[in-house]
């Protein structure tokens, strides 16, 4: 774990250092997953002030905190102004004293299981951290930064809401190589237009070092776009004939997982994508992409990548007690890659019915009727059963009735929802459930397992 002496962190951070100087290993900003010798910062949220859960801390391991404000913590402190701000200064710090490669990925759709993917390819010839869970913002990528124990190569996801959130990242963390898996309809709202979500998204390439490589996707509106702006080398992959990376035939099997071809030149692979759903052929493209540029053998990534197993809530494959196949994609939900899990179920072979159960999709502003209209007339082509979940995906409801005499259903929360499906699932069926992250929609997985438990 990353050794953090405390008179270096209040010379790193502009703080004052109040009690006896010493070196905690690593960093934790919650109180109920503090390990033995961490640091513990104090950060203040919309609900939560970590200075109240200081005390907790130490007793949990913590053997020192960083806050905002002096007090009896019972530890050695570093008062700093900006605790968020501390930490960000702290990861810029230290990634400055580090030798660590570092692999950056962003994009609207994919960012998560192309992380995954990519660490998994590099693992197979490098020591490997890559960012946990969902840590992919100013507050997460430097707890990432910071967990660093002397690994070759760090895999970092980036993620944004606005203009000059991925480059404040790139500035704790410049990247080496430089993944946009593509450019969506995610945060629509908030940045007004595709064009500024590429300018968002593009600040990856922007902010890495000199004579980075750039890893994107050829068959994406915005490929030449973003290759203006790489700062070194571009790596394509895609359909397209001139991607470096040329991705062909694609098979797949009962369960939707799909084996494609894969050619650089006039080397040919087969790769397996290890989760259903075409496209992870673009996520899977692209960790042999990155894996190869970094100097790994293609052949080894592709044997990992084989084997790398699934992000939580991020379409996991699961039985419930009816015997119901769940897709679980409950961790989020954009257009893109609503759409995209429609085409897993539709893949997923079954003697049963294909049920959807479909959350509202926030964040889109007027294009959010459209959006929802355009997921429920996929939905119409695929599904015997449509549950809608939220006000906004009543869209969706609208459009599967108007195109089809299926049954469809229109609930307020998950847990209607629910009670919906425990009515409705029988032994055979597959059922996907996605929608928005402020949703929750895991709750309706949650309550299915545990009754299969």
């Amino acid at each position: 774990m990353t050794r953090l002496n405390l008179d270096w962190v209040a010379e790193v951070t502009g703080g004052r250092l109040e009690g006896q100087s010493l070196t905690a290993e690593g960093v934790a900003s919650d109180s109920r997953k503090v390990s033995a010798g961490q640091l513990f910062f104090a950060l203040i949220g919309a609900r939560e002030d970590g200075h109240a859960h200081v005390k907790a801390a130490i007793q949990a391991g913590a053997v020192a905190a960083v806050v905002s404000r002096s007090g009896e913590y019972g530890c050695p402190v570093v008062v700093v102004e900006d605790t968020r701000r501390a930490i960000s200064l702290l990861a810029r710090a230290y990634m400055l004293h580090t030798k660590t490669r570092v692999v950056a990925i962003t994009g609207s759709v994919g960012k998560t299981s192309c992380k995954e993917l990519t660490a998994a390819a590099l693992s197979s010839q490098y020591s490997v951290l890559k960012s946990a869970g969902n840590q992919n913002t100013e507050i997460g990528l430097p707890i990432s930064v910071l967990s660093h124990q002397d690994e070759e190569v760090m895999v970092l996801e980036m993620a944004m809401r606005g203009l000059g959130q991925i480059a404040f990242l790139t500035s704790i963390a410049a990247p080496d190589v430089a993944v946009v898996t593509n450019i969506g309809e995610a945060h629509i709202e908030l940045l007004g237009s595709r064009d500024n979500i590429a300018r968002a998204k593009a600040e990856i390439l922007q902010g890495s070092k000199p004579n980075a490589i750039a890893i994107l996707n050829r068959d994406d509106d915005y490929f030449a776009y973003l290759s203006r702006l790489a700062l070194g080398s571009v790596v394509s992959l895609g359909v397209h004939a001139e991607a470096d990376w040329v991705i062909g035939r694609a098979e797949a099997n009962e369960l939707g997982h799909y084996t494609f071809l894969l050619s650089k030149g006039t080397k040919e692979y087969a790769v397996r994508c290890p989760w259903p759903g075409r496209h992870h052929i673009y996520n899977a493209a692209a960790a042999v992409a990155v894996a190869s540029a970094m100097g790994a053998e293609p052949t080894k990534a592709i044997d990992a990548i084989a084997a790398c197993a699934p992000s939580e809530q991020r379409l996991n494959v699961l039985l419930s007690r009816e015997g119901a196949t769940i897709i679980d994609d409950s961790y989020n939900a954009s257009p893109i890659s609503m759409l995209a899990a429609l085409a897993t179920l539709s893949e997923t072979k079954t003697a049963g019915r294909r049920i959807a159960v479909l959350g509202s999709m926030y964040e889109l502003g007027s294009r959010s009727q459209t959006a929802h209209r355009e997921v429920g007339s996929a939905a119409a082509a695929i599904c015997d059963i449509v549950i809608t979940v939220g006000t906004e995906a009543l869209d969706i409801a609208l459009e599967v009735s108007s195109r089809v005499t299926k049954p469809v259903y229109k609930c307020h929360t998950p847990s209607e929802a629910l009670l919906l499906l425990r009515r409705e699932l029988r032994p055979g069926d597959v059922v996907l459930i996605k929608g928005s992250r402020g949703l929750r929609m895991e709750q309706i997985v949650v309550a299915l397992l545990k009754e299969a438990e």
